[in-house]
Parts: C-alpha cells; sequence; structure tokens
C-alpha cells in the first residue's frame, strides 16, 4: 500500500471528526499535532535489535497484573478451589489482551492517549465526573497496596506497619525520580524486577510440583462450585481486565517516536502490542 501523494486532500492519519466546544480543534484537524523531543527514535525496520526498542512500555504495563492485590487474590482462589478457577484467569486474560492492543493502536495512531481523547470528546460536565471518578480509584487501589506492602515487610523483616507505609511511599518517589533521568532506565529497572518475580514464581512453581492434568482441567473446563466462588471468579476478572491499565498503555506507547508512515506505524503496532 502506497502512501497518499503529495499534494492530495486525502488525510493520510486519523483526524477528529466531532465538534466540540471545549476544543479548539474542529472536524478535520489532525489528532497528532506535535513531536516530543523526548521520544525515543525507532528506525522504520524491523530486527531483533529493534525489539528491546519495542518491549519496554510491555514490562511498565505488567507491574499493573502483578500487583500484590492481585497476588492476594489468585492465592485466596488457589488455597479455596485450587485449580477450579483457572479458566476464569484464562478468559479474562485472553479478554485484556484484546483490549490492551486496542489501547496501544489508540495511542500509536493518533499520537494521543486515552485521556486526552475523553478530554477532547466529552463535555465538561462528564469530564468533570471522568476526573473525580479517576481520583477515587487512585486512592481505593493505593491504600490496598500500601498497605499489602506494609504487611508483606513486616511478616519477612518484621519491620513495623507504620514503617512499611512509610518505605512504600518512599519506593514511589524514587521511581518518580528516576523518570527525569529518562524513561529507558525506569523500564530498564522495572524490566528486572519483573525477571525476578518471575523466577521466584518458577522456583515456588517447583517446590509445589502441580498436577498437570489437574491444570488443565482447571483451565478448559469452567466450573463454579462453592458459596464464595462467584465472588473470588469476579475478583479475578477483575484483577486481569483494568480501567487504568487502558490509560496508561495508551500512554506508554507514546513514549516511541512513530515513523509517520503507512508501514512505520504498522511495525510499530505489531511489536508493542
Amino acid at each position: 500500500m502506497s502512501g497518499p501523494r503529495q499534494g492530495s486532500s486525502q488525510p493520510q492519519f486519523m483526524t477528529s471528526v466531532g465538534q466540540n466546544n471545549n476544543v479548539s480543534n474542529g472536524p478535520g484537524t489532525p489528532l497528532i499535532d506535535s513531536i516530543d523531543v523526548d521520544q525515543i527514535v525507532i528506525p522504520e525496520k524491523n530486527s531483533w535489535k529493534n525489539l528491546f526498542s519495542y518491549i519496554g512500555p510491555g514490562f511498565l504495563v505488567s507491574i499493573a497484573y502483578i500487583d500484590p492485590g492481585n497476588f492476594e487474590t489468585d492465592l485466596q482462589a488457589g488455597a479455596q478451589y485450587k485449580y477450579e478457577l483457572l479458566w476464569i484467569i484464562l478468559i479474562a486474560s485472553c479478554a485484556a489482551l484484546v483490549i490492551q492492543s486496542l489501547a496501544a493502536s489508540l495511542g500509536v495512531v493518533t499520537g494521543k492517549h486515552l485521556a486526552e481523547h475523553c478530554r477532547a470528546e466529552y463535555p465538561k460536565v462528564t469530564n468533570f465526573i471522568l476526573w473525580i471518578l479517576a481520583e477515587l480509584a487512585v486512592v481505593a487501589c493505593d491504600i490496598p497496596e500500601v498497605i499489602g506492602t506494609a504487611f508483606a515487610l513486616n511478616m519477612l523483616f518484621k519491620i513495623p506497619i507504620w514503617c512499611g507505609v512509610l518505605i512504600t511511599g518512599l519506593s514511589t518517589l524514587m521511581l518518580l525520580f528516576l523518570q527525569q533521568y529518562g524513561v529507558r532506565k525506569l523500564e530498564f529497572l522495572i524490566a528486572f524486577l519483573v525477571f525476578l518475580i518471575a523466577t521466584c514464581f518458577l522456583v515456588e512453581l517447583g517446590y509445589s510440583k502441580p498436577n498437570s492434568s489437574e491444570v488443565v482441567r482447571g483451565l478448559f473446563v469452567p466450573e463454579i462450585k462453592g458459596d464464595g466462588a462467584t465472588g473470588l471468579a469476579i475478583s479475578l476478572l477483575g484483577a486481569m481486565v483494568m480501567p487504568h491499565n487502558l490509560f496508561l498503555h495508551s500512554a506508554l506507547v507514546l513514549s516511541r517516536k512513530v515513523p509517520r508512515s503507512v508501514h512505520g506505524i504498522k511495525v510499530i503496532y505489531l511489536n508493542l502490542t
């Protein structure tokens, strides 16, 4: 497929088609209006070397799936119902892959993340309600994360709960401080932590020696037994399909400078998703 010819009035990229009184962009205005100088430039070609330039946003997104709250839900489901609810995780993972792929494609093609699109397309009242809900969601998500980490530090190292809360807050500030030195350094740190968690998981898997036939049955035979199984199934689903991850993924892909051509966008999209 060849790109638009020079001098053609046909727009090359997605344009705004709606009229919004709160936004200066009118119909037909390109959604991509600027290029960030801090973006990481990626050549328009396929290679194994370039693969390492793409996987950084994926590691950052993966953090949301392996937080302490999700671990607690998974452990509780496994302790009470063993492998019976694995099919929920399989279905939720497939759904999450599709939705995350759509979020990434939105950022790659338009050059704006999901929050910017909401602000551009919705009226002021709707945007205000979305902002309040987002703030409440951040607080509701951070409270169990901070307290969960504090309890983990207490159980592992006998650190008082209040000290664990302060340490958790300090670690967040350290990550924000690290971000000013470049997104690649932050991605490298997160990738190291993800590999460390994966290694620990594989070691624990070797110790537990799960029954392979029961695991396969749990993955592909849907069943919910027991009074609390439905609630845990909903918790597992919520731990995999998370709205805040859609906003995050659509924004993280913007750290890469996408070659503004049909082939370039396809290459970036396929690698980032």
